[in-house]
């Protein structure tokens, strides 16, 4: 199974009624929402930010305490279960890395198991920003005036 890993497909996890759940986000909207102002009884319009979601199955317990909480290994339902969700119930951005496991009761099958990204700051870890160059370490300074 071939996941799309774009900024919309990525997997992450959310609270789903107080219990931290692994999902693969469709798409994010808008939802136009009806509220009746309280003074004068007029109707007004507001939006609020959501996203439709597809679910993973919670972690399959036995590996997870077998694996001493190290693999969350969870199988995906794709169209079977999609949902509509606040998008300030997701917690964090991860990755599900699809594997063919055998589980502790001895069933093989299709899952993926949960990897947590690092945050975008580590990608330019160690380099410097260009106004911030050190003199004299392959600056713009040090052309060789014999050109």
């Amino acid at each position: 199974m071939v996941m799309a890993m774009d900024v919309a497909g990525d997997p992450a996890h959310f609270s789903l009624d107080g219990v931290i759940r692994f999902r693969e986000v469709r798409y994010f909207t808008q939802l136009a929402t009806e509220t009746i102002s309280g003074d004068n009884g007029e109707t007004e319009w507001s939006f609020i930010n959501v996203a439709v979601i597809s679910l993973f199955s919670l972690p399959d317990n036995e590996l997870l305490e077998l694996s001493s909480h190290v693999v969350a290994s969870c199988a995906y339902y794709g169209d079977d279960d999609i949902c509509v969700i606040d998008i300030k119930s997701i917690t964090d951005v991860v990755a599900m890395v699809p594997h063919h496991p055998r589980l502790p009761s001895g069933v093989v099958e299709d899952r993926f198991f949960m990897v947590e990204k690092p945050g975008l700051d580590v990608a330019s870890f160690g380099i410097l920003p260009v106004d911030d160059a050190v003199e004299g370490e392959g600056g713009d300074n040090d052309l060789d005036d014999g050109q």
